[in-house]
């Protein structure tokens, strides 16, 4: 089968066709990857690919034109020095009435006019002024980053423009989505620890000194006491005794 091309594509017509789960066969995207470049880091410069017309764009022209303004900002920026994103997804499912090629073709084809056709690739719909693709950097690479932007914008079915923002940054260093618990975590838990740790060790030598006074004085008060207990019950006996001989010598 021949591939039309892709103007047939292009206009946007009807409904948008997106409940793929009431049909079957549904190619699948050809866009690998949808975010690239430095994604842990800040960047304080904003570059748009703009569109402006309203079309469809297939997800052969979105990967072709991503393609293109990555490779170039690999080479000319350098993987840490950019953030690029597609801001699209190819949602509308692309049907075809498929027709048979080859010679005497056109009277084995000739069948039900306006027919609903076969599921056979998808394209984003787009409006005029909406952002394609963005690209986050610093302003020293602005430049080149703006030379990849209109080399992809060829691969695209609409004219389209570039717009240049700045974005206000917070300073610091974002970390990845894997790498958010270990920095988030690590400094706080070694803090709160040793923190910890200062405050028991002061509460146990208060306890320690607490308890041991009132035992150890205890036991030496117990001591004496029975002691004492001791010494008096021979004491008691001589009075006895004595007692008794004051009893003999009476008589």
């Amino acid at each position: 089968m021949v591939r039309k091309p892709a103007k047939m594509y292009r206009n946007v017509a009807k409904k948008a066709y997106t409940r793929r789960e009431y049909m079957g066969g549904v190619p699948g995207s050809k866009i690998v990857q949808f975010e690239m470049g430095n994604l842990s880091q800040e960047f304080p410069t904003e570059v748009d690919l703009i569109v402006e017309e309203a079309c469809q764009v297939r997800h052969s022209s979105l990967e072709a034109c991503r393609i293109s303004i990555n490779r170039r900002l690999l080479k000319d920026v350098g993987r840490s020095n950019f953030h690029f994103k597609v801001r699209v997804f190819p949602h509308h499912v692309l049907r075809e009435n498929k027709q048979a090629t080859g010679a005497g073709a056109d009277r084995v084809s000739e069948g039900m006019r306006l027919a609903f056709g076969k599921a056979v690739g998808t394209a984003a719909r787009v409006v005029p002024g909406q952002k394609l693709m963005t690209v986050y950097s610093t302003a020293q690479y602005l430049e080149k980053i703006k030379e990849a932007m209109r080399n992809g914008a060829h691969k695209l079915p609409s004219p389209a423009h570039l717009n240049v923002s700045t974005i206000k940054v917070s300073g610091r260093i974002v970390a990845a989505p894997k790498l958010v618990g270990e920095k988030v975590v690590a400094a706080p838990v070694v803090a709160e620890e040793t923190a910890t740790e200062a405050a028991a060790e002061p509460a146990k030598g208060g306890k320690e000194a607490k308890g041991a006074a009132p035992a150890k004085g205890g036991k030496e008060a117990a001591a004496p006491a029975a002691k004492g207990g001791k010494e008096a019950a021979p004491a008691k006996a001589d009075d006895k005794k004595g007692g008794a001989h004051a009893k003999g010598g009476k008589k």
